[in-house]
């Protein structure tokens, strides 16, 4: 019985960890909901990792798979903590990196689907036109998500947020092109 309780206790707290996740993806709540917490950023890092070597694997191959993906999380989280750190707001670092992770492991699924549907593109127009445009749509909904988190973090307006957001995205696409 005690066992089963823990269980229950802790599947309710990954339930409402994704709750929350969600939340945040809809623009309905910011970081604050998240714990400020190093282990669950770790986690998510995990994650984070997990999903981007698969991305990796899909666009790359299984060549330097491991750089390419410690560079990606390293490079996603220095932004954070450089950011934050500029800003004096360092003591933010976990709930902000739990929920820019966070984030990036919800959409690395809608990502994944995207990418596999490059063979297929090649020979269907339609399919490639729907890849492109699916494409254009996750990357303008990940810079809309993550503009607020980091609006949120720094205490900033939503623009710095959102120009941030993009300059992440286009630094880390610069550099998975270069290794």
């Amino acid at each position: 019985p005690y066992y089963a309780d823990a269980a229950a206790a802790a599947q309710g707290c990954m339930t409402q960890l994704l709750r929350s996740l969600e939340q945040i993806a809809l623009l309905r709540q910011d970081p604050g909901v998240l714990p400020a917490s190093i282990v669950l950023a770790a986690l998510l890092a995990f994650a984070y990792a997990l999903t981007s070597a698969v991305q990796s694997w899909i666009l790359y191959g299984s060549d330097r798979i491991v750089l390419r993906t410690a560079v990606d999380l390293g490079l996603s989280l220095a932004l954070v903590w450089i950011v934050l750190t500029v800003t004096r707001r360092g003591h933010r670092f976990p709930q902000t990196a739990s929920a820019v992770l966070g984030i990036s492991v919800l959409v690395a699924p809608f990502v994944v689907v995207l990418l596999l549907m490059q063979g297929p593109a090649t020979t269907h127009y339609a399919v490639w036109l729907l890849a492109r445009a699916g494409a254009v749509v996750v990357t303008i909904w990940f810079i809309v998500v993550i503009g607020p988190i980091l609006r949120g973090a720094l205490e900033t307006g939503l623009v710095t947020g959102v120009a941030i957001a993009l300059t992440w995205v286009i630094a880390s696409r610069a550099v998975a092109d270069k290794l």
